[in-house]
C-alpha cells in the first residue's frame, strides 16, 4: 500500500514538474490606439447621450434635446451660446444638450461633433472659456470638465451635491471604448 501510495505522489510531482515546465505563452503587449484602429461615434449625439446615461446612471430627471444650429435668431444664437460655450456653430455639425428638468439642479451635458475632428480640443477650449457655470442664475456648477474622441467633444458641467462631472466623463470613455483622446 505504501508502495502504491509512493508511487502516486512521484507520478504527481512529475507531472508538476512538466507543467512548470512547459513553455509559457508569450506576453502580450498593450497596443496603442490608432487613430485607423478607432471606431468612430456614427450614432447621433441623443443617442449617444442615452449610451452614457446607460453607462453612469443619473438620479436627475433630465431632459435631452437637439440644438437647431440654423436658427441664428437673437434667440437660437443665445441658446447655442448658453448651451454649448460657442460663439457660432461655424465649427460644429451637430448639437444635443440634455439638462436637469428642474431649474434649481445645476446640471448640463452638451456634445457637439466637429466639422474637422482635428478641431475637436481647440473647440472643446472654447465650449470651456464660453460657458457659463452660473447660467442657472440662482445655483452654479462648480464641477465641470471638456472631453473628446474623435469629432464629439462633450461639455458636463454639475453642482457637486448632485454629483461629479467625472462619472459622465468615465462614461462617455465606456462609450468610446475605453479611452478619450482628452479632457480638460
Amino acid at each position: 500500500m505504501k508502495r502504491f501510495f509512493a508511487i502516486g505522489l512521484s507520478v504527481l510531482m512529475l507531472l508538476g514538474m512538466f507543467a512548470g515546465c512547459g513553455k509559457s505563452a508569450e506576453p502580450t503587449q498593450a497596443t496603442e490606439t490608432t487613430e485607423a484602429a478607432k471606431q468612430p461615434l456614427t450614432d447621433s449625439l441623443d443617442v449617444i447621450i442615452e449610451k452614457i446615461y446607460e453607462q453612469s446612471p443619473t438620479e436627475i430627471a433630465v431632459m435631452t434635446q437637439i440644438l437647431e444650429l440654423s436658427d441664428t435668431s437673437e434667440e437660437g444664437m443665445w441658446l447655442l451660446k448658453s448651451s454649448t460655450g460657442l460663439d457660432s456653430a461655424e465649427e460644429i455639425s451637430e448639437a444635443a444638450v440634455s439638462e436637469a428638468m428642474i431649474g434649481s439642479i445645476p446640471y448640463s451635458m452638451v456634445l457637439v461633433r466637429v466639422k474637422d475632428a482635428a478641431n475637436a480640443r481647440a473647440v472643446a477650449e472654447k465650449m470651456k472659456a464660453g460657458i457659463d457655470p452660473r447660467k442657472w442664475i440662482c445655483v452654479e456648477a462648480d464641477d465641470m470638465q471638456v472631453s473628446g474622441y474623435g469629432d464629439v467633444v462633450m461639455l458636463v458641467m454639475i453642482g457637486s451635491g448632485n454629483g461629479s462631472a467625472q462619472t459622465f466623463t468615465d462614461g462617455f470613455a465606456k462609450v468610446a471604448g475605453g479611452q478619450l483622446d482628452f479632457t480638460i
